[in-house]
This record gives structure tokens, sequence and C-alpha cells, in this order.
């Protein structure tokens, strides 16, 4: 097997069967991780649906007890009846005109004799006429106001507690709508620490799968490492061969080179010993030439003749 024919079979096998992609590599482990992170985050969506249900109805039972709740005004006024209130002020006005009354009539009561007798009293008479009278007016008097002063008291007393009661009405409202706000803060807070949760169980997730990613990329990583390892492997193999091959083609060639320079320097070898003798024979015909136009002349006219004939 020729350097080219290894080089494209080893070539064709490597692009055949490059590293698969990472997100073929799996890892049980990893997974079943993932797997029970997701199904604690399924469990707490419908946890947290529930509480924010939770939340909502708490919501409406505040705010339908806050719509529903009665001013002190209402509450004061609705409990008049209860307390008596009304009664004992009216109790209480009645006599404080009878009290005017009194007060109006002892006052009156001196101006009062005279026109009341049908004779002249002396003054006498109308000083004991004034005693007798003044004495049961005064009692009279200081019994109204004694009994004006008592439904005074009562209805005092009746919107002291009216004012108690309202008060402690308003004070349960209030009481019973921070229950409401408690049972809504609770719920809020069950919601929150569920959407805690659920967002701690989704960074989980997320934490394995990175994880998991780094895992499969360092394994494509590896396999990459082995797969280009052996691709240079048989790289500089392919290369060693051609260098060897490129190295022989030269040794050829120069020995081709030395042998054509050989017979080429041969050839001027025989070219230059073949001049020479040519020279040397071309010399020796001159001399020979030479010599017979001497003899020619020496025999005149038909020695010459004969050396032209021989020409």
């Amino acid at each position: 097997m020729n350097s080219s024919t290894y080089w494209d079979n080893q070539y064709r096998n490597l692009m055949n069967n490059q590293p698969q992609k990472a997100s073929s590599y799996y890892n049980q482990s990893f997974v079943d991780k993932i797997n029970d992170a997701q199904k604690n985050i399924d469990n707490l969506v419908r946890e947290k649906d529930k509480s924010w249900s939770s939340v909502n109805q708490r919501q409406d039972d505040y705010d339908s007890f806050y719509g529903g709740m009665k001013k002190y005004g209402d509450v004061y006024k609705e409990s008049e009846n209860e307390f008596g209130v009304k009664n004992a002020q009216n109790n209480y006005e009645k006599n404080k005109k009878a009290l005017a009354l009194a007060e109006s009539t002892l006052n009156a009561l001196p101006s009062t004799i005279n026109a009341s007798s049908n004779r002249v009293l002396t003054q006498s008479q109308r000083e004991s006429v004034y005693n007798t009278l003044a004495d049961r007016a005064v009692r009279q008097r200081d019994a109204m106001q004694n009994r004006t002063s008592a439904y005074e008291d009562v209805w005092k007393n009746a919107r002291q507690n009216q004012s108690a009661y309202a008060q402690a009405e308003m004070s349960s409202q209030w009481s019973k709508l921070g229950d409401y706000n408690n049972a809504f803060k609770i719920a809020t807070d069950k919601y929150m620490d569920a959407e805690k949760r659920l967002m701690d169980s989704k960074l989980e997730k997320s934490t394995w799968q990175s994880e998991y990613r780094s895992w499969q990329y360092r394994q494509y990583g590896n396999a990459q490492s082995v797969w280009l390892g052996k691709m240079t492997t048989a790289l500089n193999r392919y290369m060693q061969a051609l260098n060897t091959e490129m190295t022989l083609k030269e040794t050829e060639a120069d020995k081709s080179i030395a042998y054509s320079n050989a017979q080429i320097a041969q050839r001027n070898q025989e070219y230059k010993s073949n001049l020479a003798e040519s020279l040397v024979n071309n010399y020796q015909n001159r001399q020979q030439a030479r010599n017979s136009a001497s003899v020619a002349n020496a025999g005149g006219f038909f020695g010459r003749l004969a050396y032209l004939s021989s020409r």
C-alpha cells in the first residue's frame, strides 16, 4: 500500500468516525438528579398555586369583613335603646323643665301671695303665708332637683355604657379585622415560601443541567483529543512516507543527473579526441600537399598538371 492510498483510507475512516456531539453523551446519575428536581418543581408549582388560591380567599375574607365594618357613630347610635339612653335623656329633660318651673314658682312666690288672697294681708300674715308656701316650694324644688340630678346621673351612666359598648364593639371589629389580616399574612408567607422553594428547585435543576452539559463537553473534548491524535498520527506517518519517497526520488534524480553528466563529459572527451585527431590528419595532409607541390614545381608544367589532377 503506497502512502497516498494509506492516507486516503485513514482520512476516510477518521472522517466517517468523528466524535459524537456533546449532547449524545449520556449519564444516568445526572439524568436522575435532573428528573428529581423537575418532580420537585412540579410539586411546588401545585403548592404555589394552592397557596395563591388561599391568599386570594383570605384577601376576599378581609375585604368582605372590612366592607361590612360599622363606624363608631353608627354603633353608638344603634345602642341607644339597648342602654336606655334616650329614655334616661327624656326623663332628665322632663325633670329639668319641672325643676325650672319649681325655681320659677319659688322666685315668683312673693308677688303671688297678695294676688292669690281675697283680702289684703298684713305684713306678718304675708310672711306667714310666704314661709308656708316657700317651705313647700323649696321642698318641691329640692325634691325635683334631686330627681333631676338622679336622672342626669342615669343619663350620663347610660351614655358612658353606650360609649363603652361602642368602643368595645369597634375594638372587637378591629380585632377581628386583625385576625383576617393575620390570616392573609400567613397565607401570603406560605405563598412566598413556596415561591422561594420553587425558585431554589429551579436553580438546582439548572445547576444539574449545567454540570451535565459540562460533563458532556468534557467527554466530547476527550474523544476529540483522541480523534485528533489519531488524525495527527496518520498525517505524520503520511508525511514521513512522502518525505521518504521524495528522498528516494531525489536520490534517483541525483543519480540520473550524475549519469547524464558523465555521458556529457564522455562525449566532450570523445569530441575533443576526434577534434585533435582531425587536426593532426589535416596537418599531415597539408604537409603532404606541400611536399607534392614542391615535386610538381620541380617537374615543371607536367608536374603541376599531375598535381592538380590528383586534387
